[in-house]
């Protein structure tokens, strides 16, 4: 690239030949003023044919919003209503079923319809009962996934702790819609333990798309499997000897897929401290035929596992209640590097629930919701994103790959808004004189 020299006001900085690769920045833009209430929950994205947006859901009420209640959508700028909400309780999931969106939880109504307790539809104007007759304060869903059998065609599988469905007794714990009619998943769960499904993952190990559930449970479909187990379509299996706590109730909380160079495996997260017998601490790799710890594992309950490409490749991230992994530090949120667990900036101050990898036209950033009210040093109130490095931190406006006015004029911009995206030299926290110098030391180095 050519050189130039800019001086923003400031005296010139000759330009250098390259400067150093930069991390991920935590963005508040999502969480000022964000939510209050407990934590955002989980995310998706959702076009209900106005054009695609971010929804959240959880517990809390959107600030400023009214309607806003347990769940909201981002339109661009601020966080909008979806209806008036749910009431009452608190949500868990969304899932997109036939073009509808679909929200599970322990709420008493959508929008105030009947019969709309713990799962609900939305088509983009109105809230809608999905006969599921689950108004029993004993009943609440956990989690949803759409998935093709190859015999039934798509359903909609539905998880959680419920001992009845649609009126249906035999429909406990899980069970599938197909958009009016309700029916088994190969039979219940059970175990001495407090019985529940929480979350569900449609992957291919390499053999065929497989559905797997984790909670808490020690049979299911009258099949031994500790905790996490497979559905082919027609039967329940066991993923080895499962996974396993040595005093008190193990559980699965969260599942993904993700081929980190050696094949597509499975990785399970929750509180558990035995892996088909190998100790490991509440995260572990299930290859298709054995299980294996990742390092020192996460010191507390892990709640989400999410593959994101920060800039220097994609990488497998954890988010949680925990604060170390062996003796390293990482507040609520960690990364695995292949080889350890390593801390993502000065991390989340309260737990990390939910992320989704989501991209509003500037590249994926990664969505985190959470009972946190800042991330990474930002002000961010339940929900924050991660932005990724960039190879040229200086170059911040179209046309990409060169450095000219419209990169001064997007700093500036940013800098005057007060975003944390131009806040690029200590102190951390606050925009002022040094994060000026610092992106004229950047701009002036040029690109690659």
């Amino acid at each position: 690239m050519r050189s130039q020299t800019v001086t923003l006001g400031c005296a010139a900085i000759v330009a250098t030949a390259g400067f150093a690769h930069a991390d991920p920045t935590y963005s508040g833009v999502l969480g000022s003023p964000g939510f209050g209430g407990s934590y955002a929950a989980a995310f998706i994205a959702h076009d209900d044919g106005s054009g695609e947006s971010l929804y959240a859901i959880g517990s809390f009420a959107a600030t400023d919003v009214p309607g806003g209640s347990s769940i909201a959508r981002w339109d661009g700028s601020e966080w909008a209503a979806v209806g008036t909400g749910l009431q009452g309780g608190f949500s868990n999931i969304m899932a997109v079923y036939q073009g509808d969106l679909i929200a599970g939880g322990y709420f008493d109504s959508a929008g105030g319809v009947a019969g709309s307790a713990k799962l609900a539809r939305w088509d983009g104007s109105a809230w809608s009962s999905m006969d599921a007759q689950s108004s029993s304060f004993l009943n609440s869903v956990w989690d949803l996934q759409v998935w093709d059998d190859g015999t039934t065609g798509e359903q909609l599988y539905v998880a959680g702790n419920y001992m009845d469905l649609n009126g249906q007794a035999p429909l406990d714990h899980i069970a599938k819609w197909d958009g009016s009619v309700y029916t088994a998943v190969g039979g219940s769960i059970g175990g001495a333990v407090p019985l529940i499904v929480l979350d569900l993952l449609v992957a291919d190990l390499g053999a065929d798309e497989t559905l797997y559930a984790g909670g808490r449970f020690l049979t299911i479909g009258g099949s031994n499997a500790n905790n996490i187990a497979s559905w082919d379509g027609s039967s329940w299996s066991a993923l080895g000897s499962g996974l396993q706590r040595t005093s008190g109730f193990a559980q699965v909380i969260h599942m993904t897929s993700w081929d980190d160079g050696n094949g597509t495996a499975l990785y399970a997260a929750g509180t558990f401290n035995r892996a088909g017998g190998v100790p490991v601490s509440n995260v572990a790799k299930w290859d298709g035929a054995s299980w294996s710890t990742l390092g020192d594992g996460l010191d507390a309950t892990v709640q989400e596992l999410v593959v994101w490409d920060d800039g220097s490749g994609e990488a497998l991230y954890a988010l949680g209640n925990f604060n170390n992994s062996g003796s390293t530090p990482v507040s609520r949120i960690a990364k695995w590097n292949g080889a350890s667990w390593e801390a993502v900036g000065d991390g989340l101050d309260g737990n990390g629930f939910g992320a989704l990898v989501y991209d509003f036209g500037d590249g994926p950033e990664l969505i985190i919701g959470g009972s946190f009210s800042s991330a990474g040093g930002v002000s961010a109130n339940r929900v924050a994103s991660l932005r990724p490095a960039v190879s040229c931190p200086a170059d911040l406006a179209e046309p990409f790959g060169t450095l000219n006015f419209f990169d001064i004029s997007a700093f500036l911009g940013l800098f005057s808004a007060g975003d944390p995206a131009a806040d690029l030299a200590a102190p951390f926290g606050s925009l002022n004189f040094f994060d000026v110098v610092e992106y004229i030391a950047l701009f002036n180095a040029g690109c690659p």
